[in-house]
């Protein structure tokens, strides 16, 4: 059985904190592969030149699995990203939350002030993501060993505010 996809809604300003999580707990973590998510900071995995983004975004929203909100300051403030957290709300049945622990709950926001969140730099939280959403990797085995290993090279890579070619 192949899993759907995964739509990762993000602020393009919060790339220094998505590019690790799509890389350290969804692809290597948990075996999820590029091919299966969609964000549009990147070529590869965002939209193809001269398609129409809304209409894209729209279909991606509506058919994929699960809907992961990176929401920071930054995501609060785009239009674009409070647009994509209303059509979630009103599409999809898995809406993962998460937050950076400089966000505080009660600026999230009318559409997650009774959703349970995680904070993404936030190693139990991490963890929970992992025990809660198991629908993500289909049928994949995770190596435990090899997930720890990745939450604690995440944690450490935006701790230390540098990611490949990025720094913040």
């Amino acid at each position: 059985m192949v899993a759907g996809s995964i739509f990762i809604s993000h602020s393009s300003k919060d790339i220094w904190l998505v590019n690790p999580f799509i890389e350290k707990i969804l692809n290597l973590g948990l075996g999820i592969p590029r091919s299966r998510i969609f964000y549009t900071s990147e070529n590869d995995t965002g939209i193809k030149s001269g398609s129409d983004f809304k209409k894209v975004i729209l279909k991606k929203i509506k058919s994929s699995k699960a809907i992961i909100q990176i929401i920071t300051e930054n995501y609060k403030t785009s239009e674009a990203c409070l647009n994509e957290m209303g059509a979630a709300w009103a599409i999809s049945n898995n809406i993962i939350p998460f937050v950076h622990s400089n966000m505080r709950f009660e600026n999230v926001g009318f559409l997650h002030n009774t959703t349970q969140i995680l904070k993404i730099d936030l190693e139990a939280d991490l963890f929970k993501f992992q025990d809660d959403h198991p629908e993500l990797k289909g049928t994949t085995k995770i190596n435990q060993a090899n997930y720890h290993r990745q939450v604690k090279d995440f944690l450490e890579v935006i701790k230390k505010g540098s990611y490949g070619s990025y720094r913040w």
